[in-house]
């Protein structure tokens, strides 16, 4: 009779850890979801095909089928897209532009904005008459006849944009022209390019179906 009311007490005990273990569960599924719906409205990730920023992203490499269609290979890097930062000289950029004829969306680096004369000779920027240092360049893939670019003024409201891989690239010196700023739609911050040796494993290995940025090689 005497252990009765000790196994009550044991019950209560048990049911109050039980209360507060849940407790912690909702609050922590909370916090999951409003991180999660709050990070997503804001980062977009995206699944590089092509080459044009080559060395520093990898794109997956793509064929056609008899009807035309694209068919994308596995092995392209995963990048995020910050929607809310303002791109600045030497961000690399998601865009989605219709100057080539049809919507497509392609990843650059944005090299020149509104009010500023771009200039390429033989391979070397000029932004305003002044040399721009490219470490992002290899010299090895910017060695072709169209890495001269005669000084152009970019119109307000719009950004000149390259491909790393300046030699393999479709970008605002063809198809693509001048991009406007509104048709950025977003920059790839550098947490985003430190972490691909994380996020584009992850990402292959659980198969996410995402939108695909081509990198708009010729």
């Amino acid at each position: 009779m005497e252990q009765f009311p000790i196994s009550i007490g044991k019950l209560r005990q048990g049911s109050r850890a039980a209360s507060v273990a849940l407790n912690v569960i909702l609050i922590l599924l909370v916090l999951i979801i409003v991180f999660e719906l709050t990070f997503f409205s804001r980062f977009k990730r995206f699944y590089v095909v092509g080459q044009s920023m080559y060395p520093t992203l990898t794109g997956a490499d793509y064929t056609y089928n008899s009807v035309g269609e694209r068919i994308i290979e596995v092995g392209g890097d995963y990048v995020y897209a910050d929607t809310a930062t303002t791109p600045q000289r030497g961000d690399i950029v998601v865009i989605t532009t219709s100057n080539s004829g049809s919507l497509t969306t392609i990843i650059k680096r944005a090299i020149a904005f509104g009010g500023e004369k771009v200039e390429l000779v033989d391979g070397a920027l000029y932004i305003d008459g002044a040399l721009i240092e490219e470490p992002y360049v290899s010299p090895e893939n910017n060695q072709s006849e169209r890495n001269t670019y005669p000084e152009t003024l970019v119109p307000e409201g719009y950004v000149f944009v390259l491909g790393d891989n300046r030699d393999n690239s479709n970008d605002s010196r063809g198809d693509y022209g001048m991009i406007a700023l509104s048709d950025i739609v977003g920059v790839v911050p550098e947490w985003s390019m430190n972490m691909r040796g994380f996020i584009t494993p992850i990402s292959t290995f659980f198969d996410f179906t995402l939108p695909s940025v081509f990198s708009g090689c010729n």
